[in-house]
């Protein structure tokens, strides 16, 4: 049993403790008693969440409530709210590129990213059945649909398959790592990438700051002592992927704020990083809940006179005020800035793809026909409308 216990914030010292990364710690199952190690504080909130987000149970199982008896406080907009019609709208988009790019030549690949099974489930069940509906049986079997855990996900039953027309794969491994899209997962077609609404939310951020004493940039670790004390640290040794993604983020020094902490989207920069250099024909297409702000009249003639400044993430830690704690047992999330994460896409891109931001209510309302918004009822029994749905928090970001 893992336990946290109450932060320590040191003076930054030199640490000779050996370096630990998210799969040391789960191979060995955290750091033993009596021994020392330094983990990113990246790697330490994943090695904390990923247990809780990985959700498989059946849609006949209750969901298990955290180990602190009461029910998750932060009540994310679920798209499952929205489904059949979101869904629908989802395999148009889909459809519509796939005519315009890539048919007769390739077929229509589909790769859903996901942590949620059950919702990932209802919603194939949802698209593929519309698609069955619309297309001839010919075109519907060019439709390659597969399941990718974001965390390993084995010895998931077949079953749970069962009343999903046309071809769909449960691939139980690791997800958009460069082995498994290497040497497992190889389709030289052009692939469509989902995460929907329950991906982005969870892959983990640094900790850093621009020094303006050490005129260097530092990123946070946690030093754990023989005692199983936790102490946050900020080192300007910082590692590989932290490098890369403050490379990336950072390439003029204009958009610097000197020794002000900001959290920054390092998996999803090698997320983004690895789709490119695997799947350099693909698109994507993700949901979640973005961060979003309430911008004042200066702030927006500011922002017209001078650079949009390279902003924070925000986490949220329902749980507890400190993710050191020792009763944080739920999930820890991260709210992007999606405008952000268009510009970080589409610089790994180099613009030979690109991404756009959209409410989900605005790409509802542009994909979903207006007899469509009288006849079709939702999975709680309600009409679609449009109304209800502008009223969500739910953000896309996709490909053009």
């Amino acid at each position: 049993m893992k336990r946290f216990f109450p932060l320590k914030i040191q003076t930054r010292l030199k640490c000779d403790y050996p370096l630990l990364t998210f799969e040391q710690l789960v191979s060995t199952n955290g750091i033993g008693k009596g021994k020392t190690g330094r983990i990113s504080l990246r790697d330490y909130v994943e090695w904390q969440n990923f247990p809780n987000i990985m959700k498989r149970e059946n849609f006949f199982t209750q969901r298990k409530q955290a180990s602190t008896g009461s029910i998750d406080p932060i009540l994310f907009d679920n798209i499952i709210n929205y489904d059949p019609v979101f869904s629908e709208c989802l395999a148009k988009w889909l459809l519509v590129n796939y005519k315009l790019n890539d048919y007769p030549y390739y077929d229509l690949n589909i790769v859903n990213i996901y942590t949620d099974l059950p919702q990932g489930i209802q919603i194939c069940k949802s698209l593929m059945t519309y698609l069955k509906s619309t297309l001839s049986e010919n075109m519907f079997q060019r439709i390659k649909y597969f399941m990718m855990p974001l965390y390993k996900c084995d010895n998931v039953p077949l079953k749970v398959l069962d009343g999903i027309p046309g071809e769909v794969s449960l691939v139980q491994d690791y997800p958009v790592s460069p082995t498994l899209l290497k040497e497992k997962f190889l389709i030289e077609d052009p692939v469509n990438i989902l995460m929907l609404n329950d991906v982005i939310k969870y892959t983990t951020h640094d900790l850093v700051r621009y020094s303006s004493y050490h005129n260097a940039w530092e990123q946070c670790f946690v030093d754990v002592d023989e005692n199983g004390q936790n102490n946050k640290t900020f080192d300007s040794d910082i590692d590989y992927s932290c490098k890369l993604a403050l490379d990336q983020m950072f390439s003029e020094q204009s958009n610097i704020v000197p020794d002000k902490e900001i959290y920054i989207p390092t998996k999803l920069i090698e997320i983004f990083t690895t789709i490119k250099n695997n799947i350099p024909e693909h698109r994507l297409f993700t949901v979640d809940t973005p961060q979003r702000s309430s911008p004042t009249l200066l702030s927006i003639l500011k922002s017209l006179l001078n650079p949009r400044l390279t902003g924070s993430s925000q986490i949220v830690e329902p749980y507890s005020d400190s993710i050191f704690s020792d009763i944080c047992s739920g999930r820890v999330y991260f709210m992007t800035d999606f405008l952000q994460l268009q510009k970080i896409y589409n610089d790994i891109n180099e613009f030979s793809r690109s991404c756009e931001v959209e409410d989900i209510s605005d790409f509802v309302e542009k994909w979903m026909s207006p007899s469509e918004t009288d006849t079709r009822t939702l999975s709680n029994g309600k009409k679609p409308h449009l109304e209800d749905i502008s009223n969500s928090t739910l953000a896309t970001l996709h490909s053009t």
